[in-house]
Order: C-alpha cells, then structure tokens, then sequence
C-alpha cells in the first residue's frame, strides 16, 4: 500500500472535521458558510475552522461560540489570525493558519516570508491601533484581542507563543524568530496537525486540561481531609490518597473528559457502555436518598503527576483537590455510570439525585526521584500492575489489558501516520469518530484481524485461522508484530478486504456461494493463504493489493491441483477425494504456499 494514500485519507478525514466544525456556525455567517462552488472561499472557511479545531484540540473549547471569541482572521488582522490566553500555565498564543486546496499542496507548499512578516505581533500586543502603513486593525485585534490582555493584572509573567497553523520548515527556528519578532514559534506542519489535532479528535482524548480540579465536599468528614500514604514499589515512588468526593464531580469530569481521562485504562469510554454492571450501579445511585452508595460501590483509582488538596477554599465545608494530568484506571464502569447519569440531570437542569452522595476516589501521584521524572515505561508497568490487581467489577480479558503495550502504541502511531489507518487498542475507541462520520468503518484496523494476517504475512497460515488469545500477552505481542513492516501489514489487511468483498460478489454459477468454479476452495477456507502469497510475491514494486489478490487467484485452481499430488499431502487424500478443510488447517500449506511460484 502506498504511503500516498495516506496523505490522501488523512486529508480527507481532516476536511471532514473542519467541514463538521464549520457546520456549528450560525448559518447566518458567511464565513463558514460560503456560496455552493466557491472553491476560493471554501479553503479559506476551512483556513478558519482549522483555528477552531486547535482550540478545541490543544485547549479543549468544545463550544463554537466560545472558540469563536478567540478568532480575530479577517482584512487587517495584523497577521493574527487568533488568539488564546492560557491562564493557568501563564501562555498566550497568537496564531496564524494557512490551509491548502489539496493534499498534495497541504503536505509540500510552506508558508512564505511575506505570510510571517505580516504578523505585526508586537505592535499589537503593545497597544497599537494601526499597523505601519496607518491601516487600522480590525475589530477582532481592538475589541476581542487587546481588552482581553488588558484585562490581564499579572501580565509580567506571560509569555507569548506564536503558533503557526501550516508548514514553515523552510525556516530554522532563529529564522523563525527573527521573522516574528524575536517570540518563541511553535510549528504545527501538516503531520503534527494530523498527529496532535486531527487525531485526538477523532478518538475523543482531544479534552486533555493539565490541571483538573475537583471539589470535595468536607460535611461528612471528620478530622483530616484524606488518607495519606507514601509506598515505595519495586521501580516508582508513589504517594495514595484516599478520600471521599461527592459523585456528581466524578460524573462531571467523567462527562466531560471521556477517552481523555482513559488513556491508560484497558478500556474505552463507548466500550464501557456495553455491560450489564452500569445498570446495578446506576440503580445504587438513582434509587436511594441516602448514602448507601459510598458503603456498596468499591470507588475510582486515578492516577496524577502532582496531587494538591486544600481545605483553605474560604468557603465553609467544602475543600479543593488538584490533579495534574489525571488518568482513570480503575473503577471505569462506575466512573461512566455516573457520567451518563450526569449528562440526563444536566439536561433536566436537576441535579437532586446526586445530592448528599459520595465515593471513594484513589488518588496515586507518582514522585519524582530528585529532578528526574518517573519514566513513562515504569509508569506503564505499574498502571498494568493496578490494573490487573484491582477489584474489576466486570471481566477485563488479556487483550484489553494488553492495549496500552508500546508496541500496540507504535502500531496505531505508525498505521496513522503513513496510512491514515484506525488501529484499534481499545474497543470502541473511535465510534466518536464514527458516529460523527469523520470516518468510516472500513478505515478501522481490528486488532483480532491484525494478528491473523501478521500470521499470513509470516507463512503460519495454519496458525492464522486458529485460535489467538495466546498472542495476547507482552512477550508473544513484541515478538510477532514488527513495527518496521507495518506497510506489509497494511497490504496484508487491505488484501484481506478484498477478498471479504469478492466472497459477496453475486456467483458465475447459481449456488456456488464460494466462488469455487474460479478460484477452487480459495474464499471458502483459504483467504489467508492467499493474503500470504499476495503479500510476499509480487510481480513490480508497486503492485497493488487488488491486482496482486487478482494475480494469485488466478492461480489458484492450478495451485489446488498441484497440492493434491504431492506426497506431503497423502494424509488429506482418502476414497479419491482430497481434505481441503483439514488442509487448510494444517502445517503443509505453509510450506506449500511459500513453495508455489505465483509470480
């Protein structure tokens, strides 16, 4: 499969949000809504909505109108296309977006000196009105831009980011600088928008804020407000806390947040829903007045870099706690419970039932050993550990636990990237995407179907078309998939599918749902067979997986007949018929297929 196809999905799957986010503009704005077959002004509505979707990706602002506050992109917007001011970690950003008519164009045509120097950002930001040549700034420099930093009282310590939407690697990064002022410039060229904005999109982790604050009510706490406990494990020092919050903030984040708060738990947000356990819960939250949940429910596990708790709120019993990137890794089904339960009351605007009712959240924070942080592979590990350990109110099978492996990790980066391929860890992981219809189904990669034609793509077709839970576990994962042959897997899944579609095709003879007249026992019990030949024989280097399927069919009677002769396979030939089900499944067609010469 050719990495330009690639580029070509990714693209598309791009225009599809930016189309999407262009769609929850009033239908009165022009901007976003050009005339039918204006080319022009479409790639500049998509130009504006691709500042939409870095606010909504980079800062999680999921609501039009509040994202539309930060776009100043118009005549004499001094180079300022946008803005947003990072409170939290004392950042402004001024951004520019350049998007292209094509994939092609999008990939290779940077932006040009012209494009930076308009960025009048110190002018700007030093309170001018006009840019050099006397033109005024336009409203959303002078009425949304500038108030909004005045308004700052502590303006000393920001600093200012220029963020550039579009490809400049033209430049070096003093370059850059010297065009822009002397800021700091953050470069998004076309892959790392499709790596960092496009895809948190599609798998709903785009929600990500850094410093997650939860309240805590302290009414029925007596003494301390948490539990406080430093562990020392065999690779990571851990601190715990233990404490009681009220259920409707775990239900907030959680319905907020989503698959953000889920990236290290073996199971997706959507996949939770499909279990008999939520209703259990949600009758223990729903149907008592009292607190009978905070005694039933085993509570949630989160995970934290840096964990604050504070009672000095000035606000009589009630007491704040900080999480810094929090992750969810235990206690899913009840954490995703009480978000539903949370999305129906805020629809209602009644939020009784939650009244008075608490749970148990586990806080875990790692510490830093002196100055160097906790590394991500510890991390892992012992998130696995936590995970496996815990009390799972439902079964969690190996192949979910496997799902955060970093070779499961590489693999969905790698298919991505180069393919524009959906590998999925997590069941469910993308049906935001789906359901939104950024993508389509068949761009999903199965990871069950994965393995079987990784088998193929090594000639252990037997193996293939037999069971494979034993592949899910660390070792036998790292030691089958190949992160370097990732475009061989590609071809193999893409073969696959075709096949899938040819055994559907309407059949020459009536009845022969199998296609057998053609292409012998091939779509009947051979399909990996032949997507090991296609993949490892070819006749040019760039052959495609539907010629190369068309190819080895082909071939495929005679290749049946050549089989039933060889001595190898005497044991499948009784009362002159031949096995073809038992051959299939065995060690002979390995060898066989390697042997025969397609090409």
């Amino acid at each position: 499969m050719k990495t330009n196809v690639g580029h070509d999905r990714l693209y598309a799957t791009l225009c599809k949000v930016l189309d999407a986010l262009r769609h929850e503009a009033p239908l009165t704005s022009t901007a976003y809504h050009p005339a039918a077959g204006n080319q022009d002004a479409l790639i500049q509505a998509r130009s504006r909505a691709l500042l939409h979707l870095f606010l909504k990706a980079r800062f999680g602002l999921v609501d039009f109108l509040t994202r539309e506050k930060y776009v100043t992109d118009g005549p004499h917007d001094g180079g300022i296309d946008a803005f947003y001011i990072d409170e939290k970690s004392k950042q402004i950003y001024v951004i520019q977006s350049k998007f292209r008519a094509n994939p092609k164009n999008f990939v290779s045509v940077n932006m040009s000196v012209d494009d930076l120097l308009k960025m009048d950002v110190g002018r700007i930001l030093k309170g001018n009105k006009q840019s050099e040549n006397g033109d005024a700034y336009n409203d959303g420099i002078c009425k949304l831009l500038q108030p909004s930093i005045r308004k700052l009282s502590d303006i000393a310590s920001y600093t200012v980011n220029v963020v550039l939407l579009g490809n400049a690697k033209q430049f070096t990064e003093a370059q850059l600088k010297k065009l822009v002022e002397g800021y700091p410039v953050e470069q998004f060229p076309h892959d790392r928008c499709y790596k960092e904005l496009l895809f948190p999109v599609v798998n709903g982790t785009y929600f990500a804020d850094p410093n997650l604050s939860i309240e805590i009510n302290l009414s029925n706490l007596k003494g301390d407000t948490n539990l406080d406990y430093d562990v020392k494990a065999e690779t990571v020092r851990a601190n715990i806390k233990l404490l009681f919050v009220p259920t409707a903030e775990i239900g907030r984040i959680m319905s907020t947040y989503k698959n953000s708060l889920l990236k290290y738990n073996p199971r997706s947000f959507l996949e939770l829903d499909k279990n008999p356990v939520n209703q259990a819960i949600r009758e223990s939250i729903t149907a008592s007045k009292a607190n009978e949940f905070a005694l039933f429910n085993n509570g949630v596990t989160m995970l934290s870099d840096r964990t604050g708790v504070s009672s000095d709120t000035a606000q009589q019993g009630k007491a704040q706690i900080v999480l810094r990137n929090p992750q969810l890794v235990n206690g899913g089904q009840t954490a995703y419970t009480l978000g539903r339960v949370y999305e129906e009351c805020k629809s209602s605007h009644d939020f009784t039932v939650f009244r008075g009712k608490e749970v148990l959240l586990r806080v875990i924070t790692f510490v830093d050993q002196g100055k160097k942080p906790t590394p991500v592979a510890q991390k892992l590990a012992l998130i696995g550990e936590i995970s496996k350990a815990s009390n799972s109110q439902t079964k969690i099978e190996e192949s979910d636990r496997r799902s955060n492996d970093p070779i499961q990790l590489d693999l969905q980066e790698a298919f991505f990237s180069k393919f524009g391929l959906y590998y999925e860890r997590k069941r469910g992981e993308f049906a935001d995407g789906i359901r939104e219809k950024y993508i389509s189904g068949d761009l999903i990669v199965d990871r069950d179907r994965l393995i079987r034609v990784c088998l193929a793509c090594e000639y252990r077709i037997n193996q293939a078309r037999a069971s494979i839970s034993k592949y899910f576990d660390a070792t036998s994962l790292a030691a089958l998939f190949d992160v370097k042959l990732v475009s061989k897997y590609a071809m193999a899944y893409e073969a696959f599918g075709i096949l899938e579609s040819k055994r559907k095709e309407k059949p020459q003879e009536k009845g022969d749902r199998y296609h057998v007249a053609q292409y012998g026992q091939a779509l009947r019990y051979g399909l990996y067979a032949v997507v090991a030949s296609a993949v490892n024989t070819h006749k040019t280097a760039d052959e495609s997986a539907e010629e190369r399927i068309s190819r080895v069919l082909s071939h495929w009677r005679d290749f049946e007949i050549w089989v039933v002769k060889k001595t190898s396979n005497a044991v499948y030939g009784s009362s002159g018929s031949f096995d073809f089900v038992n051959y299939y499944k065995g060690s002979t067609i390995n060898s066989d297929v390697r042997e025969y010469a397609f090409a």
